[in-house]
């Protein structure tokens, strides 16, 4: 809690305090009694309005300090780096720290400085890398972020970040049944459970191993109700179109959770959750509020294209009650 906040707190109680205190002051001064309620209520405003802030507030002292932490000795790390901006091990652990953080774009950017300091870059750094570009940029499963991961999987088969990843290379380029065999392979491996669900949920929207419908809910839920509008008809796409219902913090940001269904699950209710995570860690009840879109691909990839079908809405995740999306808008 800081002194900032702490002053402004006081400044408001203040204000708080003669805004009762004033009338009563005045109606005395008029001749007439003191308002035993007004005084009193003068007097608990303040321990009040703090009590409630204590009962209804979700602020974490700890997670605050570490935070605090955290981000001053990023601060340190990278003026170190503009003093030494060789320093290859720096720039790799900057990266990796801008990751965990979630601050994706800068983390592909320090993972490019490392990248060009390497002179024999390792798997380990090959496929750090290329997370970036995917977190960053979705659309770099099918450029240089893809083919670093094949790389990848090229020397170390059972590697099972390259193996998830290889999967969403393997359906953003419509190799579907090499995406089904790597995500198989990583099923049979001791996972843990938010990555076994999630790679499940991907298996069932294939038709593969896994779950045919949605995984069972973990963490908050997002129920929504999808419909689409009266014009449009499903008979008018093709036979690579798919359903796509996209959780993500903003537009251009990498998506947080995500749902594939053929178009002929419309119109049908769905329900997002931690289950459906695209990244092992990231969970829904990290947002405050998330987009969630509702596609219908002709390409059948998840990326918006021209003359796709959707409709999106702003959300909390966890809130009670049933989001409903009706697809009437027209990607241009």
């Amino acid at each position: 809690m800081t002194a900032a906040f702490l002053t402004v707190a006081a400044l408001f109680c203040g204000v708080a305090i003669l805004i009762l205190l004033v009338p009563v002051w005045r109606h005395r001064k008029r001749g007439g009694p003191w308002s035993l309620p007004g005084i009193v209520a003068s007097v608990l405003i303040a321990p009040l309005a703090i009590a409630l802030y204590f009962y209804v507030t979700n602020w974490d002292p700890e997670l605050a300090t570490r935070v605090s932490q955290e981000t001053a000795l990023l601060e340190q790390l990278a003026q170190h780096l503009e003093r030494n901006p060789t320093d290859f091990e720096g720039w790799r652990l900057l990266a990796a720290s801008y990751i965990q953080l979630g601050r994706y774009d800068e983390g592909r950017a320090a993972y490019q400085r490392a990248w060009a300091l390497a002179r024999e870059p390792d798997d380990a750094l090959k496929l750090a890398y290329a997370e970036s570009q995917i977190l960053a940029e979705r659309a770099s499963l099918s450029g240089e972020a893809g083919r670093l991961v094949e790389e990848v999987l090229a020397s170390r088969p059972t590697e099972w970040k390259a193996l998830w990843y290889g999967g969403h290379v393997a359906l953003e380029l419509g190799r579907a049944d090499e995406a089904r065999q790597r995500w198989t392979t990583l099923l049979a491996m001791n996972l843990p459970e938010d990555l076994a669900a999630a790679v499940r949920a991907q298996l069932g929207a294939l038709g593969g191993e896994g779950l045919a419908s949605d995984p069972p809910v973990t963490g908050p839920e997002i129920k929504l109700s999808v419909t689409l509008a009266p014009e449009l008809s499903l008979s008018e796409l093709g036979p690579a179109a798919q359903l796509f219902i996209i959780a993500r913090e903003a537009e251009g940001t990498p998506p947080i959770a995500v749902i594939r269904r053929p178009p002929s699950a419309l119109p049908g209710e769905f329900s997002l959750s931690d289950a459906n995570s695209m990244i092992q860690g990231r969970s829904l009840s990290a947002y405050p509020e998330i987009t969630v879109v509702a596609r219908l691909s002709r390409s059948g990839q998840p990326t918006a294209q021209p003359g796709d079908w959707q409709a999106e809405a702003v959300v909390r995740p966890g809130d009670p009650g049933t989001v409903a999306l009706v697809i009437d808008q027209v990607v241009q």
